[in-house]
């Protein structure tokens, strides 16, 4: 468990909130790059453009890029919130020191233009395992955490200077798996999060679990208590085998949901939480799509889902097989819809009817992204060891507070 008061005086938990007595004493540890790092003449370039037409040109006109972080250890591959008070990058990273009981996730925030990177211990100190992450539009952010062996997973609110954490559920009747990522649907009040079972199924950090793993939807006005329970609803439970990245279009009308999974990733082969069958036009093995539903306001905060479609899918086409493009982790939109995949190949960008308009080469991938800067045109490319940005000519659906 958490200390109530830190020796050092550094942060404080009290109750289910976090905060930093004094942030300034965060800083970055050693194997963090504090500088942007820009390529020589003779080193590869950072990302490739690979067009397939005008509507890509025009996104990426002029488009350049650099390493604006990196580390020796996988510190950039969720979340990414453009945090705009303090000109930064809200960012969690991938499981560290795994199979071990110092396993862990850490949250940091790279300042913009600067490259500084800052890690969050007050945060770190509640949030166990943090995952992905979205704005509240008010210059602050929602996080989620993972759980650890029996503690559940959960949802955090974020202030806007990157200090305090206050936890805004689950319900205590509800078990959540390994939550992954969220987003804000403004009209309704609504936080939309996907919980996958990947920490039970797969990578062995989960002990407790939900029989079923989907879509969530939470009203932030859902009250406290008994009554919290009653608001939060599975939306979509089937025709997935796990729900991992999470996005909404724009006008808010569209939802889009990155399905991830391969066989051969079990191995937890006690526990086996629904897999869809042939019933829901699902296939029983891997999955390397993106799904998209219509999202409908049903009154008190809440939304429902319906008209499931296949937006794209990376088994299908010209997508070079898993070998190449691996799988569509963290997706993000722009403002035109248009919808940016991170994959085994860089960033994949589809255009709002799932046609395939070019991709940025990335080598070693991209796990997730976001647009950020004062205009919202600076894409952050999460590659694991490094932070990449690259300009561009369109901005975030989210602008000014990052898709």
């Amino acid at each position: 468990p958490a200390p109530t008061d830190d020796e050092d005086g550094q942060m404080r938990v009290d109750g289910t909130t976090c905060r930093a007595m004094d942030s300034n004493q965060e800083t970055a540890d050693g194997a963090f790059s504090g500088q942007p790092i820009t390529a020589s003449a003779e080193d590869p370039p950072v990302v490739v453009l690979d067009s397939k037409g005008k509507a890509f040109d025009q996104l990426f006109a002029g488009a350049s890029s650099l390493v604006l972080a990196q580390s020796n250890e996988k510190l950039f591959h969720e979340a990414g919130v453009w945090m705009p008070e303090t000109s930064e990058w809200l960012v969690t990273s991938n499981r560290l020191r795994e199979g071990t009981p110092d396993e862990h996730v850490r949250i940091s925030a790279i300042h913009f233009p600067s490259g500084k990177v800052r890690r969050l211990h007050a945060l770190e100190a509640c949030i166990t395992m943090a995952n992905g992450g979205t704005t509240d539009f008010q210059g602050g952010a929602y996080l989620l955490s993972q759980g650890m062996h029996l503690v559940s997973g959960s949802v955090w609110h974020i202030d806007a200077d990157l200090v305090t954490a206050t936890q805004f559920g689950p319900p205590s009747s509800c078990v959540l798996n390994s939550p992954n990522d969220i987003v804000f649907h403004r009209a309704s009040g609504s936080l939309l999060f996907t919980d996958p079972s990947y920490g039970i199924e797969a990578q062995g950090f989960r002990t407790s679990h939900n029989p079923r793993k989907g879509v969530y939807g939470a009203p932030i006005s859902a009250p406290s208590g008994s009554g919290q329970e009653a608001c939060w609803d599975m939306l979509e439970a089937g025709c997935q085998q796990q729900p991992n990245g999470i996005l909404l279009s724009p006008c808010e009308s569209k939802m889009y949901v990155s399905d991830v999974w391969d066989p051969a990733w079990r191995k937890h082969h006690g526990v086996q939480i629904r897999i869809p069958d042939a019933a829901c036009g699902c296939d029983p093995g891997a999955a390397r799509k993106v799904l998209q539903y219509d999202v409908d306001r049903v009154g008190d905060g809440k939304v429902s889902l319906s008209n499931r479609q296949l937006l794209f899918d990376l088994a299908d086409g010209d997508s070079g097989g898993p070998e190449e493009s691996g799988f569509p982790d963290g997706i993000k939109c722009d403002i035109h819809g248009n919808v940016y995949a991170g994959c085994g190949d860089g960033v994949r960008v589809y255009s709002p009817t799932g046609i395939f308009l070019g991709r940025l080469r990335v080598k070693g991938g991209a796990a997730n992204l976001c647009f950020g800067g004062d205009d919202g045109k600076t894409l952050l490319v999460l590659n694991e060891h490094r932070a990449i940005i690259v300009s561009t000519s369109t901005s975030g659906a989210l602008s000014p507070y990052g898709a």
